[in-house]
């Protein structure tokens, strides 16, 4: 596999998007108690995918395999990741986050990954590869199908307690 400087930067910054994702769902485990372990399931999801790209970035150079940039730039990326930060910063200063936010912004969060198709840039022959982006993208609807149906919980919860 042969990148230029930017490609690389953009497989390591889709590395590094998943584990501030990661880092946002460890923080909404910590803060809702009762949703511990679901927030602890996305945050571990969101650690695999990452460690799931970046074996795909350090395979075997003898294979097929290429990174289809199109319109992608890192600048978008950066763009997406201050924007991430950015909630980071808002929920752990706002002691009053509801978790109706919270749960919004992770599914808004997934839906434009998906709809971003960040998943589909990877492209290869190995079987491997193959694979592992089949499963991202796999999980990828996967966590939007969670977290839709977590939402319609929490909103019949808060029904049932008014």
């Amino acid at each position: 596999m042969k990148l230029n400087s930017e490609q690389k930067e953009i497989v390591e910054l889709f590395v590094k998007q998943e584990l501030i994702i990661k880092r946002l769902y460890i923080l909404f485990s910590r803060r809702y108690l009762e949703y511990k372990a679901f927030w602890e399931g996305m945050a571990k999801e969101e650690h695999e995918h990452a460690a799931m790209i970046q074996r795909i970035y350090e395979h075997d150079s003898t294979d097929m395999f290429e990174f289809t940039q199109g319109d992608l730039r890192s600048s978008s990326l950066n763009s997406s990741m201050k924007f991430l930060e950015g909630l980071i910063s808002e929920f752990q200063s706002d002691k009053e986050f509801p978790i109706t936010k919270a749960v919004s912004i992770a599914l808004h969060l997934e839906k434009a990954l998906w709809e971003r198709k960040v998943f589909q840039y990877f492209e290869g022959d190995s079987e491997e590869v193959k694979r592992i982006m089949n499963t991202l993208n796999l999980e990828q609807e996967l966590h939007i199908k969670k977290l839709d149906k977590f939402a319609w919980q929490i909103e019949e919860t808060n029904r049932l307690k008014e």
